[in-house]
């Protein structure tokens, strides 16, 4: 079985190119934090260790196009996808071997505009629900 859930946030914005038969492939890092102790985190940090992991990611079609839309450097997303390794020879004649989660599906986590605030919600005193009058109910 060969399956992958990760949580973690764009390193960057999504590189999205088109093949020349026209497939979208959208190419992106996703920043996961180590789970570690706030003191091991504040060790770690003090002695210039790595507290995350970037795991290189791809999606193709509609999957690409629509993160490429909806989603940027910072957002929060989880992906389910699978793990797989290849290789390449350079330009200097050196292999260079990969390893991407190639994106099955996604759900968007959390949505930063560019003001700090979240984009998802655009009236917080509501909370998500909205007040309805009673007679609007049909029973």
């Amino acid at each position: 079985m060969n399956k992958a859930i990760l949580i973690g946030r764009l390193t960057r914005d999504i590189d999205l190119k088109y093949t020349q038969g026209g497939m979208a492939i959208g190419r992106f890092t996703l920043a996961i934090n180590r789970k570690m102790t706030r003191e091991k985190k504040q060790e770690a940090e003090r002695n210039n260790q790595p507290t995350a992991d970037f795991i290189g990611c791809i999606a193709f079609g509609k999957t690409a196009e629509t993160l490429s839309n909806y989603v940027g450097k910072g957002n929060q997303i989880g992906i389910e996808g699978h793990i797989q390794t290849g290789s390449y020879e350079n330009k200097e004649g050196q292999r260079v071997y990969t390893t991407d989660v190639i994106v099955d599906g996604f759900t968007f986590i959390d949505s930063k505009n560019k003001n700090g605030g979240d984009s998802e919600v655009q009236d917080e005193s509501y909370d998500g629900f909205y007040p309805t009058d009673n007679d609007d109910i049909p029973f």
